[in-house]
């Protein structure tokens, strides 16, 4: 996914823009909260998560560095999700009145904005998808299919496997033993976040 530069930003982005260093677990804003500005990870990562009237919640996804996030406040007076750090995260924003006003005035930053939206739009198509296929171990099958680049074996894991659960929709217990499954198969061999498939 393309990432966010500080150099394609213009010049009043540039002064407008702060920085929120948060905690492991400490929320950037919450649901419904007034939406006055739209953000980028520096470092760590964002988990974006929606609660239900029931109690429940939905994961949306995971922002990890160089992205954006919170984009619906441009056309939104609050935002629709929780926003809650996962390990040290460092998150920059910008005024939103002012970065939908650069994306007006300023094409490069447009289409790079532009560029990460259908990129994740597409990823979460894919996800979806995964969410529809019965059998967990397809569903992972399926997932590594997806995630791993063409002509390649090897998937490095960027988050941890009860992350990676939580993204396809099963429990890291059914994911455990789906993993065992397969290694036991010599389907795929797993070393930490290292995983070489062989089917």
């Amino acid at each position: 996914m393309s990432s966010f530069k500080i150099k394609d930003l213009p010049k009043n982005l540039l002064a407008a823009m702060t920085h929120h260093n948060l905690a492991d677990g400490e929320i950037l804003f919450y649901q419904n909260e007034v939406a006055n500005a739209v953000f980028v990870v520096d470092y760590g990562c964002i988990k974006l998560i929606h609660y239900i009237d029931d109690g429940t919640t939905v994961n949306h996804y995971a922002v990890k560095p160089g992205e954006y996030f919170a984009e619906v406040a441009l056309f939104n007076e609050t935002y629709v999700c929780s926003a809650i750090a996962k390990n040290l995260t460092r998150v920059i924003s910008f005024p939103k009145q002012l970065f939908l006003d650069a994306l007006h005035s300023d094409a490069n930053l447009s289409r790079k904005f532009t560029e990460q939206l259908a990129r994740r739009l597409h990823q979460t198509k894919l996800l979806l998808e995964l969410r529809g296929i019965r059998s967990a171990r397809d569903r992972f099958l399926h997932y590594l299919q997806v995630m791993i680049p063409p002509d390649q074996t090897t998937l490095d894991l960027e988050q941890p496997l009860k992350d990676v659960a939580s993204d396809i929709g099963i429990t890291p217990e059914a994911l455990s033993r789906v993993l065992s499954q397969l290694q036991n198969e010599g389907i795929l061999t797993r070393f930490k976040r290292k995983i070489i498939f062989r089917y």
